[in-house]
C-alpha cells in the first residue's frame, strides 16, 4: 500500500480512506428512483426501509416518502417503492391486486440473482441459498422460487442434511463472503451427487472486501463505518477483525478523535449505504489537515 496525497502525517496520524468507498450502485440507483417517484407521484410510500442506513432513510421521509411496513392500510393506487433488497413474487402479486403502483428499486444485480435461481429450479435443482436467514435480500430470493433452503454457515449444512436433496444449485446473498460460501459448499458436496454453484456475490461487495484485508494489514487501525443492520458492513468489520484487532464498527460521524490518538495510521472503510461525505468527515476529525479532496476515488495501495 503506498501512501498518496491523501495520507497526511502532519497531527501525527496518517490517514487512509478507501479508494472503493460511497454508495454502490444500487444503493445510488434505489436513492434517485425513490427521489424522482416523489417528485413525480403522490402519495409515495416505501415498504420498509430502502436501504439500510438510517440518516439516508431519513432524508427519504423528509422529501415526503413515507414509510409503509402495512400494506393493507395503503390508501388505494398509491405509489409504493420497493426497496433496494427486493422482494418475493407474493409482494408484487398483493400489490397489484390491492390497485397499488409499484416503483422497483430493486438492485439489478438482486433482480439477476432472482433470475437465476429461477433458472436453477427450472432445470430440476434443489435451490440452496447461502446467506442471512433474517435479511430481506435472502428472504426475497428465497420468494423467487419454489421450493429453496436457506442455510447460513457450514454448521447448517450438516443440521439440514435431511432436507437436501442429491441435485442442488447453489447460489448465494449478494453481500457474503466466498470463504463461507465455500466452506457451506464443500459441506454440501460430501453427499451430493451433482452440485451447481453460481457466485453471485456481487463486484462491489468483491472490491470492498479484498480491500479492507489491505487496509487492516496496512493500518494500525481500521474504522469500519455502517449500519448495524447492514449486513456488507457486518462483513467487512469481521474481515478487519480477523487481521487487526483494533477495528473499529462505527456507526456516527461524530466520533472522539481522543479514543484513536494512540494510533499513528488509521484505515476507513464504509459499507455499500455509508455516504462518502460520512467518511470524510471522519477523516477530517480525526486529522484536520486531511485533504480528502484529493482523495476522491483515488487508490491508496
Amino acid at each position: 500500500m503506498t501512501p498518496t496525497k491523501n495520507s497526511i502525517r502532519k497531527s501525527g496520524v496518517k490517514i487512509y480512506l478507501a479508494k472503493h468507498c460511497g454508495f454502490c450502485f444500487g444503493v445510488k440507483r434505489a436513492i434517485k428512483i425513490a427521489k424522482e417517484a416523489g417528485v413525480k407521484y403522490k402519495n409515495v410510500y416505501i415498504k420498509g426501509e430502502l436501504v439500510h442506513n438510517e440518516g439516508v432513510c431519513e432524508d427519504i421521509e423528509k422529501s415526503g416518502i413515507k414509510r409503509a411496513d402495512f400494506l393493507n392500510k395503503l390508501p388505494p393506487r398509491s405509489n409504493v417503492i420497493i426497496k433496494a433488497h427486493g422482494e418475493p413474487l407474493e409482494t408484487y402479486e398483493k400489490l397489484k391486486a390491492m390497485d397499488l403502483n409499484i416503483v422497483d428499486a430493486t438492485c439489478p444485480m438482486v433482480k439477476d440473482i432472482h433470475k437465476k435461481a429461477r433458472e436453477l429450479e427450472e432445470k430440476g435443482y434443489q435451490v440452496v441459498i447461502v446467506g442471512d436467514r433474517n435479511h430481506e435480500e435472502t428472504k426475497g430470493i428465497l420468494g423467487n422460487i419454489k421450493n429453496g433452503i436457506i442455510l447460513e454457515n457450514k454448521d447448517e449444512a450438516v443440521r439440514f442434511q435431511e432436507d437436501i436433496k442429491n441435485k442442488i444449485g447453489v447460489i448465494c446473498q449478494s453481500t457474503q463472503t466466498l470463504e463461507n460460501v465455500v466452506e457451506v459448499i464443500n459441506r454440501l458436496a460430501r453427499h451430493a451427487e451433482e452440485l451447481l454453484f453460481i457466485n453471485t456475490i456481487c463486484n462491489p461487495t468483491r472490491l470492498r472486501q479484498r480491500e479492507i484485508e489491505e487496509l487492516s494489514m496496512r493500518c494500525k487501525a481500521v474504522l469500519v463505518v455502517g449500519s448495524k443492520k447492514s449486513a456488507n458492513t457486518k462483513r467487512l468489520y469481521e474481515a478487519a477483525k480477523k487481521i487487526n484487532k483494533n477495528s473499529f464498527w462505527i456507526t456516527s460521524q461524530y466520533i472522539n478523535k481522543n479514543n484513536f490518538r494512540r494510533f499513528t495510521s488509521i484505515g476507513i472503510i464504509g459499507g455499500a449505504s455509508t455516504p462518502v461525505e460520512v467518511l470524510e468527515t471522519i477523516a477530517g476529525r480525526l486529522n484536520e489537515t486531511y485533504d480528502f479532496s484529493s482523495h476522491r476515488r483515488r487508490k491508496i495501495m
